[in-house]
């Protein structure tokens, strides 16, 4: 009869327990560095769709002939700065008006009726992995009100 010595059997003992721990616990890593990865994805774009709003307001704003086209690139231009996000004019709309949020303004705005231009940017983003039970898109939508002072 041939003996094994004992610490050879225990050393492949801990290996098959080892493998067996690294087999249960490797997917949890896995998802938890995906889920991680799309969640600074999402974190991201909705800076890049804040910046983007807060740059068009300010173009539109700071200029003495403002056009819409002026903002909307102003605001595109900001948010394609962020990696995955592919922002078009449409995801822009500029409105301006007085105080009130309807008056027309008029150009250049006076000092006792202040004119304020309103820029929206939206964006809808999509995860990398089709998360189960979780929503896979999320629409992010932010707006910035400037006083226009030219």
């Amino acid at each position: 009869m041939l003996r094994v010595p004992a610490t050879r059997t225990f050393l492949a003992d801990e290996r098959a327990q080892s493998m067996v721990e690294l087999a249960l616990i490797l997917p949890a890593l896995v998802f938890g560095l995906l889920g991680g990865a799309d969640l600074a994805r999402a974190l991201a774009t909705q800076i890049a769709v804040q910046n983007g709003a807060r740059a068009g307001a300010e173009a539109y704003a700071i200029n003495s002939t403002p056009t819409t086209a002026l903002a909307q690139s102003a605001a595109v231009a900001e948010m394609n700065r962020t990696p995955t996000v592919n922002a078009t004019s449409a995801n822009v709309t500029v409105t301006e008006a007085q105080a009130d949020g309807i008056t027309a303004c008029v150009h250049p705005p006076p000092a006792a009726t202040p004119c304020f231009v309103t820029v929206t940017a939206t964006y809808t983003f999509t995860t990398t992995t089709a998360w189960p039970l979780v929503p896979n898109t999320l629409n992010f939508n932010r707006s910035t009100i400037f006083r226009m002072f030219y």
